[in-house]
């Protein structure tokens, strides 16, 4: 498959094509913010552009093999229990791929979003979940399949005073790599999916020379522009835009397949 978008919308994933599930990090190693960041980014006022994701400038490897919460225990328990009775060949690798910091389920809240691995298998649809973390207290919890490896806060978007969430995959097949990014929400009906692009794209592995990328940025409204970005060369390549930011619309997501789990 030659330059296809790969992103997820929280819906069951049943590919056949094998692929690396993280091609910028290993397992356990994730790009993300950390509970020491400091407090949730204030909302955005009616003129600040938000940067929703740019692939000119993927974030850096942050070690979270150590980070725990005494809400993890309960959080990882109600996954388990919901993938053994979903799968009978269920392996599990639990791990905490990203933190961010934020209010997702409600105005002024001081949270924690977890980004956590349960299993790494199948290949094509690993086992995660999002927690939502409150004073050392779940909050929420959402199981979904499908690869990630990154989430980051998003203020504020349409008004409802909840923080959004970009959550970041990457993925690599026959020396291709592509790395795209999803918007979701907390409501209280369940996660919302806002949809999905790719925001970096390359075949270094196949020894082709160069790649693409995006910058996806938020207006008021909320209104979505992207810029799109080229390099020559895979080892030192400068990102050159192709262009000022043009308007953008997320493509509809498919039918929302994740799972509230119980608290």
């Amino acid at each position: 498959m030659r330059r296809a978008i790969f992103f997820f919308s929280f819906r069951l994933v049943r590919s056949a094509l094998l692929f690396a599930l993280f091609s910028t990090a290993a397992f356990g190693c994730a790009n993300a913010q950390t509970p020491d960041d400091g407090a949730p980014a204030a909302a955005p006022s009616d003129t600040t552009p938000v940067v929703i994701a740019d692939g000119t400038a993927l974030g850096q490897y942050v070690d979270l093999s150590a980070w725990t919460s005494p809400a993890m225990p309960q959080t990882v328990a109600a996954a388990r229990a919901h993938w053994q009775a979903q799968d009978p060949e269920y392996e599990e690798e639990v791990l905490v791929m990203s933190v961010a910091e934020g209010a997702f389920t409600g105005p002024g809240a001081s949270q924690q979003a977890v980004l956590y691995l349960m299993s790494a298998w199948p290949r094509c649809c690993p086992k995660m979940g999002i927690a939502v973390i409150e004073d050392g207290a779940l909050v929420r919890n959402v199981a979904f399949e499908a690869p990630a490896h990154a989430l980051a806060s998003i203020p504020d978007l349409d008004g409802d005073g909840r923080d959004e969430l970009a959550v970041t995959g990457s993925f690599g097949m026959g020396g291709e790599n592509s790395t795209s990014v999803t918007l979701v929400s907390l409501a209280d009906s369940g996660l919302r999916t806002w949809g999905g692009a790719m925001i970096q794209y390359d075949a270094c592995g196949a020894m082709e020379e160069g790649g693409t990328a995006a910058r996806i940025i938020a207006l008021p409204g909320p209104a979505f522009t992207i810029e799109q970005f080229s390099r020559a060369s895979c080892e030192t390549g400068e990102w050159q835009s192709g262009g000022p930011p043009q308007p953008f619309e997320f493509p509809a997501p498919e039918e929302e397949t994740s799972v509230e789990l119980p608290l």
